[in-house]
Formats: structure tokens, sequence, C-alpha cells
């Protein structure tokens, strides 16, 4: 229900009470006038109905969601309304129009029809769901009130009505009308006994509308046998606040805007629960005795009778009563008892439970200790007494502010943190801080018997039978020990990897000084093959002192990136044969790949290799190409290419008889690599070499 009401239920409240206060000024300042009371009376009272109908037909549109049941109900009181409101509009017809009697007239045949209809819409809306001792009480109690108000009316309005000097139907129509409201009051009965989750504010408005319908009646049945009732008297205005409260009722049950009736509904529970309930029935008697001695001197023999059978049948009905009650108060008490012995085993066994919890505590290799959720200490294991130094006897029972644990220094205790802070209020006060799940891992510094010493600590929190922590519990381990042996193996491996690096980087400046003195003695030779040779050589030297370098700047000491050592290499290749840019262009296509120092130096050594030939004759006298370096992953190998778009390589070059030493080297090293030589010979030159990553082999 998206849609919101036209109206507030406060401005409906208002409009309904100013109505039903003007109709009663009204019909005062009219009580000489009879004609025109008697058209105040009719045309507010077809009004009223009509406003009624259409107030119970919105609230039965907007109750679909409760369920079928209670769309049912609300249409039910809908269609008794209606016929009401067609018996008001006769009863105008008849006493304003034509001038006659409406009582009794057809007007009565739709007021007789609402009563059952009326009551059938109440029932369906109750929901009376009871055990059966509650239902069979209920039913005894409202047997009771039934009986007492029917002697009630038999006396007072029953009797007098048959003996009035009306005719037989007058008299059954009056005795009918009574008849109807004992059919509203047991409902009312069962309204008031029944379940309401949902809406009580528009049953409350319900049942005070049943009850000012009845009240009406039975003033207005009085006043019919004195003769005194006027038509649009201040009497029509109980009828006109019943049907208001009825509109009021089926209002709050459209409307989303609810009042808070909590008050109401405590009331209402507290009379079904309190301990005045059992005596309901006895006071009833007591109006039942009272009524019987006052029929003994006022009325006649044989009517007598029926009021005493009456007064005897509800003595029976609370005798029945009370007797259910004792049966049910020695049930409850034969249940206490079993609760109370059952709770008796659960507490020994608990006490068993907790005596077994510490004398495990006490045994474990662990220093351990727990608190409850107040801080007190609860449980301290030998360990711990070693530990600390404290013993168990002076510690247990004490609380967080009343001792201080030397290993905490002015640190608080994690178990006061862990049942009443959050993490972030834990983590500040400790050097290591860790929760999986429920479980809490520190680490601090502390003094602990005057030295200071690394401790670890974790925490769990204790459990009560209702699944809500009432403490904690915590095992301490002394791990200064550890940590100095692991702070001395991380200080030997950082000594390693300083003396790796320096093994490199003196690794790397021995390969640069060959290549100076390979490059030293290029000019003291004069024929080109020499040069040529010393050249190759040379590039090999820094290929492999470049791999060197890389791995003394790197953090990683087994591993080379290799997409800054590709591009390193080709331009010292590019500027050792003194090739320009812009005649001859390389290209990169590298993937983000590391190589250990077993794969890095032979792959390093082929593309030195196989960059240089392209180099020297893929390109003669000054043609102009490209050198594409490739490196990716395929599958679950590496795949290295070197391709160029120069004259390509020979025909007659047998790569598997070579001869000269830079393709010898390249086959030799592509076999060390387990690698896969691909050549294609289609436009250029371009091999491809497949190869997996060589497993480290370990040093001596």
């Amino acid at each position: 229900m998206d849609d919101e009401t036209l109206i507030s239920v406060k401005n409906i409240f208002i409009l309904a009470f100013i109505l039903v206060i003007s109709f009663a000024v009204i019909s005062i300042l009219l009580r000489n006038d009879s004609i025109a009371l008697a058209f105040l009376g009719d045309i507010t009272s077809v009004v009223i109905d009509l406003l009624v109908v259409l107030t119970l037909f919105y609230a039965t549109i907007r109750s679909a969601h409760l369920g079928l049941r209670v769309q049912i109900a609300w249409m039910i009181m809908t269609v008794a309304f209606m016929v009401y409101a067609i018996g008001d509009i006769l009863w105008a017809i008849l006493e304003l129009g034509l001038q006659q009697n409406p009582f009794p007239s057809v007007a009565d045949v739709f007021y007789l029809t609402f009563y059952p209809l009326f009551a059938l819409g109440i029932y369906y809306l109750a929901r009376f769901s009871f055990t059966r001792s509650e239902k069979l009480k209920i039913f005894i109690d409202m047997g009771t009130v039934i009986i007492t108000v029917g002697l009630i009316f038999w006396t007072f309005l029953i009797i007098p009505t048959l003996s009035s000097p009306e005719n037989l139907f007058t008299t059954n129509v009056s005795a009918i009308y009574i008849i109807g409201d004992f059919l509203l009051l047991l409902v009312l009965l069962r309204l008031l006994y029944s379940k309401v989750d949902e809406n009580y504010g528009s049953v409350l408005f319900l049942g005070m509308g049943i009850l000012v319908l009845i009240c009406t009646d039975t003033i207005f049945a009085f006043q019919t046998l004195q003769g005194t009732y006027v038509s649009g008297g201040l009497l029509d205005t109980g009828w006109i606040l019943s049907f208001v409260l009825v509109g009021l009722a089926a209002f709050l049950q459209a409307s989303e805007e609810k009042f808070d009736f909590q008050r109401f509904s405590q009331i209402r529970v507290w009379f079904q629960r309190s301990n005045l309930t059992p005596y309901l029935p006895l006071i009833w008697v007591l109006i039942a005795f009272t009524l019987l001695i006052w029929a003994n001197d006022n009325v006649i023999t044989p009517n007598l009778e029926y009021i005493e059978l009456g007064v005897g049948f509800i003595i029976v009905l609370v005798i029945i009563r009370q007797v259910i009650t004792l049966n049910e108060n020695k049930n409850l008490i034969t249940a206490a008892g079993k609760e109370l012995n059952y709770k008796n085993k659960v507490e020994r066994v608990l006490v068993e439970s907790e005596k077994r919890l510490f004398d495990i505590i006490d045994f474990l290799p662990d220093a351990t200790f727990a608190i409850n959720s107040q801080g007190k200490v609860i449980a301290w294991n030998r360990a711990i007494e070693d530990l600390t130094g404290f013993k168990a006897k002076d510690i247990m029972g004490k609380g967080n502010y009343e001792y201080s644990l030397p290993f905490y220094g002015m640190r608080r205790p994690i178990l006061i943190d862990l049942v009443t802070h959050s993490d972030e209020n834990i983590e500040k006060h400790y050097d290591s801080f860790e929760r999986n799940g429920e479980v809490i891992l520190v680490e601090t510094e502390a003094p602990l018997k005057g030295i200071n010493r690394t401790l670890w600590g974790k925490a769990v929190p204790l459990y009560d039978g209702n699944g809500h922590i009432n403490g904690a519990i915590e095992a301490i381990r002394d791990i200064t020990e550890r940590k100095n042996a692991e702070n001395e193996i991380k200080s030997s491996l950082k000594e390693k990897n300083i003396l790796l690096q320096e093994i490199h980087h003196r690794v790397k400046n021995n390969m640069q000084i060959i290549s100076s003195l390979l490059s030293l003695q290029t000019k003291y030779v004069d024929e080109e093959e020499a040069v040529n040779v010393l050249k190759e050589s040379q590039n090999r030297v820094k290929s492999m002192a470049m791999i060197h370098e890389k791995l003394y700047i790197s953090k990683d000491l087994a591993h080379i990136n290799f997409v800054d050592y590709i591009q390193s290499l080709v331009k010292n290749l590019f500027y050792s044969y003194n090739i320009e840019n812009t005649n001859i262009k390389p290209i990169f296509d590298v993937e983000d790949i590391t190589l250990n120092m077993e794969t890095a130096v032979p792959c390093g050594l082929i593309m030195s290799e196989l960059v240089s030939n392209s180099l020297k004759y893929a390109f003669p006298n000054g043609m102009k190409g490209e050198i594409l370096v490739s490196l990716k992953t395929v599958d679950d190998k590496y795949e290295l290419i070197i391709r160029d778009n120069g004259i390509g390589l020979q025909e007659d070059i047998d790569f598997n008889n070579l001869e000269t030493l830079g393709l010898l080297l390249v086959n030799n090293l592509i076999e060390q690599i387990d690698g896969e030589l691909t050549i294609n010979r289609s436009s250029g030159t371009e091999f491809k070499i497949k190869f997996k990553e060589l497993e480290y082999k370990e040093r001596i």
C-alpha cells in the first residue's frame, strides 16, 4: 500500500469528536421541538451510516495484505452497516414523510438483520488462538458473564416487555432486539479475549462501538417500555457515537499512519494475566446473588424460579473454573519442581564442567588465565605463576584495576578490551595485532621480572549458556628467544644479500674491464676480420656484464626483468656497430617477464649473437629496415623471436653443420636451455626459439 490516506488520523479524530458533541448540543437545544428533533435524528443517522459504510469499504480494500480472513471480516461489517443504513432510511421515510410510527415496521427487518451480520464480521476478525485449558476457562468466563447479563436483561427488560400491554408482534420484535444485543455481547467478549498482533487500535474502537451500541439499545428498551423515548433526543447520541467509533476503527484499519496504543494493549494483557482474572467469575456470582435477593422481593414467583436456576448454573460454572484452576496450579507446581530439579542439575554440571576446565587450564604448558565480564580473574594456571611470579591465591577474584601484571606494564589487559572494546582500541595498545574470527593474536614488548621480553598472546571469548560473552581466556607465551633467533636470521640474510650484490657488482666491473681491454685491442689490430672477432667477443662480455648489473641493482637477486635488459642490450649493440636509428629501427614486443640467472645468461648471449648478425649482414650498403625483438609467454613456454626484413639468410647455410662461431654458439646455447629453433626465410630472416625456464641449480 504505497498510497497515503487523504486525511490524518489526528484530524479524523477531531472531526469525529466535534460531530458527536455538536449532535448532543443541538439535541439539547431542540429538546422542546419534537419535529425538529426527529428530523435531526433521522437525517444525521442516515448521513453517519453512509459515511461509516464508505469508511468500512475503504478498510476492506486496504486490508487485502493482511489476509483473506481479515478482508472478509471487514466486508461483512460493510454489508451489515449498509443494511442498517437502509433501515434508517426507511425509518426516516415513515417518521418524517408518512408521519407514521416507525416501530414496529419494515425498518425493523433491516435493523434485526444488522445484528447477526455485524456479529459475524467481528467473529471473523477475532483470532481465538489459545490452549485447550485456556479456551475452556475463557468459555466458562464468557458463559458466566452472558448468563449474569441475561438474568439482568430478563429481570429488567424481557419480563416487563412480555408483560407490556403492546400486541404480541411488538413484544416479539422487542425481545429479538434484546437477543441481538446478547449476540453482540458474546462477540464483544470473544474480541476482548482474542489475540491481535497488528492494528490493535481498530479492534479497541470496534469493541467500544459495540459496548456503546449495547448500552444505547438497553436504554432505548427501558424508555420504550416507559413511553419516554423521543426520536432525535439525547439518547440518539449513543447510536451516533457507536457508529462513529466503528468508523474510526475502519479508518485506523485503512490508514498507514498508526497511533501508539501500546498502553491500552498493556492494560489488556495485564487484565488477562493479572491475579484479578480468577476473581472475576466470583464478582459476577456476587452480582447474580444481589439480583436474586432483589428479585425475591420484587418479582413474581414463576419468574423467580428462572432467576434461581440461572444463579445456580453460574455457581456450577464458577466451581468448574476453580477446579480447572486448581488442576493448572498443581501442574504448574509439578512443572516448577521439575524445572527446579533440572536447573539444579544443570548448575551441578556447569560447576563440574567449570572445575574440569580450570583443571585443564592449570596443566596447560602455556601461561593461561581467564576473566569474567567484570574483569575478575577466574583462572590462573601454574605456567603463568612461573612466568609472572604472581601466585593464583594472590590474584584470583581481583579485577582489571586492582592489579598490575608486570608483563603489561601500563597497558590494559587485552581480555578487557576483547570483551568491551573495538579492534581499533585493542590495536593501538600493542606492537602487533591480528583477528581471526573471534580469536585475537597480539605481540608486545614488556618487562618481565625486571627484564624486557617479547610476549605473544592469544585471546578468545567465553560464552554463557545463552550464547552471550561473559568473559575471556588468554594464553601467553614468552617468544623472546624465538624473536632473537628470527632477528639473527634476518640480519644474516641481509648480510648475505649485501654480499651477493657486491659479488654481482664486482663481476660486472671485471667484465667491463675485459670489455674495455677488448675495445683497446681493436685499435692495435689492422685486419678487419680480427677487429670483428674482438667486437663480437666484447658484445658477448657486455651482454653477461649487463645481467650482473641488473642483479646488482635489483631487490630480487635471483631473477632479471627482461623488459629493461633487452632494450639496454639492443641499444648497446646499435652503438657498438655505429648503427643509426634512421636506417635500421629496433622494435620491441616484450612482456613483463623475469628469468633466473641460469636461463637469462644464455638468452642474453643468443639475442646478442642474432641481433649482431642482423646488424652486420641483413642490411648492406646503407639499406633501411627493422629488427624485431619479441619475448612472450605462449602456453607454458617462453617464445623468443629475432626477426629482420633484410636480404635474408643464405640458402646454403646448414644450421645443423655450422662453421661460423656466432651461429655455432647460438646453436649450443639453444641446446643448453632445451629450446626448439624454427627459422623462417620467407621475408628477411626470423629466428623463433621456444624454451622453458631452467630450474635453479643449488650452489655449494
